[in-house]
């Protein structure tokens, strides 16, 4: 399993997604929900930012993006990622990741690159 590629980001963005459910609206108008599986947990949100990154920077993302076949295949994220946590928000032992959007990389100078990288949790046992 490849992981994430150690790169501290520039800035990060957490979502705490919400639990499995549907909403059912009866005839009468009444909403009731129901839970389908509180096993399976929040669908987290993660964006990170990278900035002026170096060529090389730039390839580790792009070569991982490509290793994982695009969203197909999850994989672990680096404890780089969450530095400035005290602890993890997301635990490494209930969840691993993969891309929910294509990676775009946008050159930002010479030899600089610039990409925000939108991640999206799956439960793993």
């Amino acid at each position: 399993m490849a992981t994430f590629p150690a790169l501290n980001p520039n800035s990060r963005s957490l979502i705490l997604g919400n639990f499995p459910q549907i909403d059912y609206v009866g005839t009468s108008g009444v909403s009731t929900r129901f839970l389908y599986n509180a096993n399976f947990g929040n669908a987290y949100k993660l964006k990170l930012s990278y900035v002026s990154l170096s060529e090389t920077d730039a390839m580790q993302l792009y070569n991982h993006y490509d290793g994982q076949q695009g969203s197909l295949i999850s994989f672990q994220l680096p404890s780089i990622i969450w530095s400035g946590y005290t602890t993890i928000p997301v635990s490494a032992i209930n969840y691993e990741w993969r891309y929910a959007s294509p990676l775009t990389i946008d050159p930002s100078g010479v030899n600089r690159f610039s990409t925000t990288v939108d991640l999206e949790s799956v439960l793993y046992y």
